[in-house]
């Protein structure tokens, strides 16, 4: 397997730190197991930080302690973790166990205290170094399914003193056995500038690779392609015994057999796990639902888990300058250095031939471009004008092959000439360097297409942009890569910030002032993110008719007033407990509360199922019969939803006999 020479050291330094042995399996030690996810797994804006221990889809399985040391952390929350415990060992390495259903009896009380101390469900706690010592095998917890967790299992990292998570695999757990390779699902070949062509055109192309009866992989299909081209690779890994499809280790490309590209996935920095939106091609996940790892290094991509050669200045990208065919070797491994191969040939493409007095820009191009504005020309065939990171890309359609119009990009009052790039099936495709130009309109004969652009924002840096009734405000650390900022309002109300497939790595401080006709309730008024058809509370301060709000995400936003409470069903209230189900409609619930007799009760909240339920100070003291019991549910919006009753004395379940079955004479 390839190895990162950056970070191989790293790595080495915390094996040694845990040889063989030193790390104990902490579900069903000595037991054969199989897992749900590794680390380095593509998920929603991080990497998986660690190992998905499968528990048989049951909860409350013992978890044991990896090794000697002490609790150093625990905490509750509503989603991610849930019920999460640290523990911090001799060697310097940390262990998590995340998605706990319970702690055992030292640590629950300690936490239960904590929670009525503080009067809260979601808490953070530190524990001093030695309050909380453990030894190796000891039962800590409870396996579950709280927080972000999908099904029950128990979630387990390991990490070094710098908060860098380490591949949990590295140190030999014999309950993990593997001996399945990984496969490959899709690829996606790229065009990288305007003069590359794949298959004659300018465009992204994905294929479903072929398994042999050896195993190796091939495409059934022919490509041909020239320019500097960019591999991506949509594929999966299993360990025996699982079902479960969970992320590649490691990526090599070769090209003639050379080394051009590798990732490997055994440590990261956790502060770094945002950067997964650009490992990835986010733009294709947010439109197709497929994570697809590129093998290149996008610009704005500061991760430390490449290996490049020694002249890396096309950070992996394929450069097929050369007229010839050229052999392409993918290689995935997993972390038992089990492979799978897909080998296959980029024949040459036949250089196009341009229409006279035309030209072509050295611009980026993804023929996958979201933000597809459709418009219809005087005098012209419709157009379409789409935009990805550095490129504006417009096809016109149906026009003469031998005579494309000559595009006209309007920056203020200055005037330029865009001939056209190339001409395929009766479309005049044009190319258009961001970098170069930021045209906020663009014109074909008497029609007039505005691109809404406003200006570029670079990373590193912090920006400011007034527009209209709209105040955005970038960080140093909020884009990943040069943004060219377009900004338009939505009619009715709102506001529309580029697309949403372009990802941010910190918040964007957006202010603005709506136009609208009606007086605004601005206690239950909010910003909400509605690109693509759904709704996503954003919030929002008000100050003199302005909102102010932060985002990570970018696309379209609008003002949606939120006068609904939430809804409260107390479910049971007996001396034993109290139960209750919340929900919300549109804002989301913030804060939940329960008295009994005017007395904070913690409640344990179960998001997946809306459900609350009592969890006592003294577990072996009831509820008084008759005490008044209150449930409170406030919204983000600040609705307050509340139901109310009394603690009864639950009724005696009364068993139904089965009808005696007579026999039937003949």
């Amino acid at each position: 397997m390839p190895e990162s020479i950056v970070n191989q050291p790293i790595v080495a330094k915390a094996v040694s730190a845990a040889p063989p042995g030193y790390f104990l399996f902490p579900i069903m030690p000595g037991s054969r197991n199989s897992l749900a996810g590794g680390l380095g797994d593509l998920r929603a804006n991080h990497f998986h930080a660690g190992l998905d221990i499968r528990t048989g889809g049951r909860e409350g399985l013992d978890v044991h302690a990896a090794a000697d040391g002490y609790v150093s952390r625990i905490a509750v929350f509503t989603a991610g973790y849930g019920n999460v415990i640290f523990i911090k060992h001799l060697n310097g390495l940390t262990t998590v166990y995340g998605h706990l259903k319970t702690l055992n009896d030292t640590l629950g009380t300690y936490l239960r205290q904590q929670q009525y101390d503080k009067k809260t469900f979601e808490i953070d706690l530190r524990p001093a170094p030695g309050q909380f010592p453990v030894k190796q095998g000891d039962v800590i917890a409870a396996s579950g399914n709280t927080g972000g967790s999908g099904g029950p299992h128990l979630h387990f990292e390991v990490r070094d003193a710098n908060d860098n998570l380490i591949n949990p695999l590295l140190f030999n757990f014999p309950e993990i056995q593997d001996e399945v390779p990984p496969y490959f699902e899709r690829i996606a070949l790229k065009t990288m500038t305007p003069a590359s062509r794949i298959n004659g055109e300018y465009q992204r192309v994905s294929y479903a690779p072929v398994r042999r009866a050896d195993g190796s992989y091939t495409l059934t299909q022919p490509i041909s392609a020239s320019g500097l081209i960019g591999l991506e690779v949509l594929g999966y890994d299993k360990t025996s015994g699982s079902p479960y499809r969970n992320g590649i280790s490691c990526l090599e490309i070769k090209l003639d057999g050379r080394e051009v590209f590798a990732y490997n996935m055994n440590i990261f920095p956790n502060e770094q796990t945002r950067f997964m939106n650009i490992h990835e091609n986010y733009e294709v996940e947010q439109t197709t639902g497929q994570r697809y790892h590129r093998g290149y290094i996008a610009d704005g991509n500061i991760l430390n888990l490449y290996k490049l050669p020694t002249n890396a200045a096309y950070r992996g990208r394929l450069p097929l300058l050369d007229g010839r065919p050229h052999e392409v070797t993918l290689t995935l491994f997993d972390a038992f250095d089990h492979a799978a191969r897909l080998t296959f040939t980029i024949l040459p493409e036949r250089p196009a031939t341009a229409p006279a007095g035309s030209d072509s820009l050295a611009v980026q191009a993804d023929s996958d471009d979201t933000g597809e504005t459709e418009a219809l020309l005087d005098g012209l065939p419709s157009a379409t004008i789409t935009t990805d990171e550095n490129v504006l890309k417009l096809t016109v359609r149906n026009v003469s092959p031998t005579n494309p119009p000559v595009a006209k990009l309007f920056v203020g009052r200055s005037t330029t000439d865009q001939p056209v790039s190339y001409v395929r099936n009766n479309q005049a495709i044009y190319l258009i360097d961001l970098r170069q130009s930021l045209p906020d309109s663009v014109q074909f004969g008497r029609g007039v297409v505005r691109t809404n652009y406003k200006k570029r924002i670079v990373p590193g840096r912090s920006e400011v942009l007034v527009d209209g009734n709209a105040r955005l405000e970038f960080g140093p650390k909020t884009l990943f890569d040069t943004l060219h900022l377009a900004v338009r309002p939505v009619p009715g109300g709102g506001l529309e910030i580029n697309q949403p497939t372009i990802p941010l790595n910190d918040y964007l401080t957006v202010q603005y002032v709506p136009n609208l006709p009606i007086a605004i309730d601005t206690m239950r008024t909010k910003a909400y993110w509605t690109s693509g058809g759904r709704e996503s509370f954003v919030g929002g301060t008000w100050n003199k008719g302005r909102i102010e709000f932060k985002t990570r995400s970018l696309g379209r936003f609008q003002l949606l007033t939120d006068a609904t409470p939430p809804r409260v069903e107390i479910l049971s209230a007996t001396p034993a407990g109290i139960s209750a189900r919340i929900r919300d409609d549109l804002s989301g619930i913030a804060q939940f509360r329960a008295l009994v007799n005017g007395e904070w009760i913690l409640m344990q909240y179960d998001y997946k199922r809306a459900l609350l339920w009592s969890d006592k100070l003294n577990p072996d003291e009831p509820f008084e019969i008759g005490a008044e019991v209150i449930v409170q549910v406030k919204d983000r919006s600040g609705n307050i939803g509340s139901d109310t009753t009394t603690i009864e004395t639950p009724r005696p379940v009364v068993r139904k006999k089965a009808p005696v079955k007579r026999r039937r004479r003949r």
